[in-house]
């Protein structure tokens, strides 16, 4: 009987019509700090309301204009390109956080005496040329470096020793690490400089459907706390769409999440603290990316996420 009923229900959710649609659209390509982003599709079958969709993204995707031209109802990215977008007219609000700081870090090979990150002035660096947290190390700390086109190549890391690199905390060193190149790391959260990852919406959107974007950020947090309890089915998926990750990878790159990246209450994972906020935009206004009037207040809805404040 249990099976009869539970058969019943698949076939009732595979036949329902949801009211509302909206499109996710992801930083990247599939990897494990999106986990929550796509357990949420997953579970579209347990619901009739919204049907969530997440879209993977890539090095050409940018999900601020995305958003802003109506392309898609939500994007994820870091807090900083947010206000960036917004000191332009994008009209964008962050509505969930889904890790406190973008893992941004400076990986570079042991035993070249680097022990802080003025010992990288002067060594070739592979970055993505003009990235904003570069911008702001060189201002911060006065260091300089060679840079060059950052192009994934981690023959070219491996094979030159004095050379550092950007990347992603979560993955750069253990993809290293699984090819045999030992390395170290300066995290950009260390240094300082620690945006959010965030989800935003449009403020349109915001103003004429409060209550979709109040069940998109309701399912979020439902979806996070299950992929981080079972995390198997949203890790087979990223895994069948990466070439760069393994198990192995993806299970280290969760572990640092709820270590290093995550409230240690995940009923508290999607908020926000303005201060924040604050403290960004003081920073990109120190390096020219924000005028020195923008106001990181209007960049941000504490609305929708519920329980982070009494």
């Amino acid at each position: 009987m249990k099976k009869l009923i539970a058969l019943f229900s698949v076939i009732l959710l595979a036949g329902a019509s949801y009211a509302k649609e909206v499109t996710l659209l992801m930083d990247w390509f599939p990897q494990g700090n999106q986990s929550g982003y796509w357990q949420a599709q997953f579970d579209n079958e347990y619901h009739d309301d919204v049907k969530i969709t997440v879209k993977a993204g890539g090095p050409k995707v940018r999900t601020t204009t995305a958003v802003a031209s109506g392309q898609v109802e939500f994007g994820l990215n870091g807090s900083d390109s947010v206000m960036m977008a917004n000191a332009k007219g994008a009209g964008l609000k962050a509505i969930f956080v889904s890790l406190n700081h973008v893992p941004y870090t400076l990986v570079f090979h042991p035993n070249q005496g680097i022990k802080t990150v003025n010992d990288l002035e002067g060594r070739p660096f592979a970055v993505v040329m003009g990235i904003t947290y570069w911008k702001w190390v060189k201002y911060k700390y006065g260091v300089t470096a060679k840079e060059f086109p950052l192009t994934g190549d981690l023959g070219l890391f491996a094979r030159t020793p004095e050379q550092f690199q950007q990347g992603y905390s979560l993955f750069l060193p253990a993809r290293l690490a699984a090819k045999g190149v030992a390395s170290e790391q300066i995290t950009l959260e260390s240094l300082g400089y620690r945006p959010y990852s965030v989800l935003f919406t449009s403020e349109k959107l915001i103003k004429e459907d409060p209550e979709l974007v109040q069940t998109v950020v309701d399912r979020l947090s439902m979806a996070f706390h299950k992929s981080l309890v079972d995390p198997k089915p949203t890790r087979d998926y990223i895994l069948s769409k990466s070439k760069k990750v393994n198990a192995e990878i993806h299970n280290n790159a969760l572990e640092l999440m709820k270590r290093d990246f995550l409230p240690k209450d995940w009923s508290k994972i999607g908020c926000q603290d303005p201060t924040r906020w604050v403290e960004l935009s003081n920073q990109l206004k120190d390096i020219d990316v924000l005028p020195a009037d923008f106001n990181p207040h209007d960049s941000y809805d504490l609305t929708f996420k519920k329980g982070c404040y009494k």
